[in-house]
């Protein structure tokens, strides 16, 4: 479990917000975890993923959320680090939490190359306006889309990006800073993306999320404010190798800018370091959780968390 998402720097983490979960275990108990009950597996599902059962249903903290300002700038990618540059400095100027945002590089369906600033801002419409303004005014932008509009159209906004029916490969990693090099980098490889159907994304996550403790829950990063992912798309299998390749390059380019840290929900078939990344200095605490609900590793279908202590079936 994890939790990235149009809110995160006003409310946290979708787990951050876990009141409490019902749980089946591997040796078949139906157990529930929260703040008062087996609490340290209530810690554990907070980030751990599917490793530690099946959880057969939830119970949140919500928040009444109605309409937002939200939507996307767009600007050529042309000016791709011109973009990248001023929306780093706009970040580091301060931005209050009701404002979650980031960039997207991506072809538009006519085959546009572009650069977009995304966001949402969940506050009052007349104060989120000011907040963004300087979003908005900068280049000026070549597409305006921002305006006022339900939280449930907000859900749809990215829908278009990644399609159904095609072939994906993705890479990420958080980010330190959006350094100069970093940029740079960037730029350079959304220059040669091979085919349109690719995106890149810079996530700026912080606010809420970062106020709860790094051991609080098995979710461990909570201090980088960025993150990359690169999500390549294609259609056809014989373009595989290509799309690959580049992606892994790009994504090799980048670990100078990286902590070395991953969001889990991110990782695809990557190996134990790169899950070990993903949990940080909770690994070893998630270890202890896996050998006591899960020792012969039935729930492995997943970022699985083991060594050789556990058995596999």
């Amino acid at each position: 479990m994890g939790g990235l998402g149009w809110l995160v720097r006003k409310y946290g983490l979708a787990l951050d917000n876990l009141l409490s979960v019902d749980i089946v275990t591997a040796d078949g108990q139906f157990l529930t975890a929260s703040e008062t009950k087996n609490q340290e597996l209530f810690w554990g599902v907070r980030g751990g993923g599917g490793n530690l059962g099946i959880a057969t249903s939830f119970e949140y903290r919500i928040y009444p959320v109605g309409e937002v300002l939200a939507g996307i700038v767009l600007h050529p990618q042309s000016n791709l680090t011109e973009v990248l540059q001023f929306y780093r400095d706009y970040i580091a100027s301060g931005v209050p939490d009701e404002l979650t945002s980031g960039a997207l590089v991506f072809t538009t369906p006519n085959g546009v190359p572009v650069v977009a600033i995304y966001m949402v801002y969940a506050g009052p419409i007349e104060e989120g306006e000011q907040v963004v303004k300087p979003l908005r005014e900068f280049g000026p932008p070549v597409v305006d889309q921002v305006r006022p509009m339900p939280y449930m159209e907000v859900q749809t906004m990215s829908d278009e990006l990644w399609p159904h029916g095609f072939q994906n490969y993705w890479k990420s990693n958080f980010l330190e800073d959006l350094s100069d090099d970093a940029i740079d980098t960037i730029t350079t490889y959304s220059t040669t993306i091979p085919l349109p159907r690719t995106t890149v994304i810079i996530e700026h996550d912080g606010g809420a999320a970062n106020y709860v403790s790094k051991d609080e829950t098995a979710f461990n990063h909570r201090d980088e404010s960025y993150n990359l992912l690169i999500t390549s798309l294609w259609a056809d299998p014989a373009e595989s190798e290509t799309n690959i390749q580049w992606t892994r390059e790009f994504w090799e380019a980048m670990q100078s800018f990286t902590p070395g840290a991953v969001y889990v929900n991110y990782l695809g078939a990557e190996g134990e370091d790169r899950i070990r990344a993903a949990y940080g200095a909770n690994y070893e605490r998630l270890i202890e959780l896996k050998n006591k609900y899960d020792p012969t590793n039935l729930f492995r279908l997943n970022q699985n968390i083991k060594l050789d202590a556990v058995r596999t079936m």
